[in-house]
């Protein structure tokens, strides 16, 4: 389960579509906004193969900013910090995260999180 706020990334959209290949049950929230703040259309384009990838994909505007950065693997793991999952962030910006290994609790209580704000989002529908 990934949650985002801005999504470009092309290493993270291909490492998501290697995990759906597995048949590892993926999905993705993402803010819808910051849709409309990217110039570049490299944020429809990341959202478009996933989503034509077959992976359950939402965009959320119940919030004036969905803020949250975070992916939660196997029910165990949590990945959380400021990374926006774009290249600004992996080549440019300061950014932090940290790894959260084998904590199902920690997981849990993500994971309830990441389902409350699917949950409030809408099926992205890809423009090709």
């Amino acid at each position: 389960r990934l949650a985002a706020y801005s999504f470009t990334s092309a290493a993270v959209v291909g490492a998501l579509q290697d995990a759906q290949r597995r048949s590892v049950d993926v999905a993705v929230v993402v803010d819808y906004r910051s849709m409309d703040d990217d110039r570049s259309g490299k944020a429809r384009a990341a959202l478009n193969i996933l989503k034509n990838a077959g992976i359950a994909t939402r965009t959320i505007a119940r919030y004036p900013i969905h803020h949250d950065k975070f992916i939660v693997v196997d029910g165990q793991h949590v990945e959380t910090g400021s990374y926006n999952y774009s290249e600004g962030a992996a080549q440019r910006n300061s950014e932090n995260v940290i790894v959260l290994w084998n904590n199902e609790k920690v997981a849990r209580t993500y994971l309830q999180h990441w389902q409350s704000r699917f949950d409030q989002g809408v099926e992205y529908t890809s423009s090709y």
